[in-house]
């Protein structure tokens, strides 16, 4: 028995060593982006497919794909795919079909010169039969759009225009530079940039907010060929205003007297201590409750305020202002007595006071459970005693 024994043994060995084991593969997908033609023509179409491999039978798919909607537009694919507009889903779940290989295919026509790239936003699910989701890689694919043969080159601008100022010099097509100066009450530049070229685009970046000093405003022209031509605008915006704040007379008080005071571009500030100017709350500063929008007038000047809805005619009133710090917040301010306070909301925690009072119920209902309960025991005592009597009588 031993000896049958050590030669099955040096069998199995002798059998691990020609055959190795081969490690177990974990079931994985790939899916690929493909295009008829990787280069195409403005108006032409352009068929992209989505294609799917796997070594095991599949069922279920599910992936976003991005894209170029200026370049590229989505013009129809499967059922499962929907959106548009530079994005699309793909969601094609529960339909029970397997395979170990699947394509959808969409189809896009070239509306504007320029490089697209076809990729998957996020994760791309591929789920096996049993529902469980796979490893997956997958590539993208860029278009390139060309422009026609008989597409135009005319790049140049046929009339330029700013406001509140002019452009200095005078307004030119083979000109690209120009200069304006503006107060500092300008922000932005209100520019009118009308192309030669119907069918030729233009953008412009760097007019969204402009600092005090320099700021370069450029117009891009691109035209139907793809060719590209920049104006610039070199803008000088005056600094801000300089207030000097006289500190008010020491006080103990945490309110401050001030004075209004309106500068030339229209600017108020609130003149005391370290001083403080009136701002325009933005969309995203939620007025106070029970406030609404109004305007008083303090030393001759009007100006923003906040009043009472259930007491409108009430000396009590909120402004928005700036700190010299840049800090903006509501103030009290009282009309009679002159003086400014930071506002400070009352909450009232409604959770809280609920949860007391339910917890004020549960108390007085365990108390009121324990009085009845003591009542019982009392009187089922005193009628056991008149019976322990009754009895010692007999």
């Amino acid at each position: 028995m031993k000896k049958y024994l050590g030669i099955y043994l040096i069998v199995v060995i002798a059998v691990a060593v020609m055959f190795p084991a081969v490690p177990c593969q974990a079931a994985s997908a790939k899916v690929n982006i493909m295009a008829d033609s990787a280069q195409v023509t403005v108006g032409d179409t352009v068929n992209v497919y989505i294609k799917i491999d796997s070594g095991t039978t599949f069922e279920d798919f599910e992936a976003d794909l991005t894209y170029d909607k200026d370049i590229l537009e989505y013009q129809s694919g499967a059922s499962v795919i929907t959106g548009g507009s530079g994005y699309l889903k793909i969601s094609d779940m529960g339909s029970g079909q397997l395979d170990s290989s699947r394509k959808y295919a969409l189809e896009f026509k070239a509306d504007k010169v320029g490089d697209c790239n076809i990729a998957f936003s996020g994760q791309v699910m591929v789920y096996d039969n049993s529902g469980i989701e796979m490893p997956v890689s997958s590539e993208s694919v860029t278009i390139s759009v060309k422009a026609q043969k008989t597409a135009s080159t005319n790049t140049n601008l046929k009339s330029l225009e700013t406001s509140p100022v002019d452009i200095t010099p005078i307004f030119d097509k083979k000109v690209t530079e120009y200069s304006v100066n503006v107060s500092n009450d300008t922000e932005k530049l209100l520019i009118t940039a009308i192309p030669e070229d119907e069918k030729a685009s233009v953008s412009i970046t760097g007019n969204d907010f402009l600092h005090d000093g320099e700021n370069k405003i450029v117009i891009t022209v691109l035209a139907e060929s793809g060719d590209i031509i920049e104006y610039t605008i070199n803008v000088s915006r005056e600094a801000a205003p300089t207030v000097t704040v006289q500190p008010a007379a020491p006080s103990d008080s945490n309110e401050a007297k001030f004075e209004i005071l309106k500068t030339e571009s229209g600017t108020i500030y609130l003149v005391y201590r370290d001083g403080f100017k009136l701002v325009e709350p933005g969309s995203d500063i939620i007025i106070p409750e029970g406030y609404s929008r109004s305007e008083i007038t303090v030393s001759g000047v009007a100006i923003t305020a906040f009043v009472s809805d259930s007491n409108p005619e009430s000396d009590i009133v909120l402004l928005y202002a700036e700190d010299a710090t840049g800090k903006a917040g509501f103030y009290q301010f009282d009309k009679i007595q002159n003086t400014l306070q930071l506002y400070v909301p009352v909450t009232i925690d409604n959770d809280k006071n609920s949860s007391d009072l339910n917890k004020g119920a549960l108390t007085i209902a365990i108390l009121s459970a324990l009085c009845v309960l003591l009542f019982i025991a009392v009187v089922w005592l005193f009628l056991k005693r008149r019976q322990v009597k009754k009895n010692d009588w007999d």
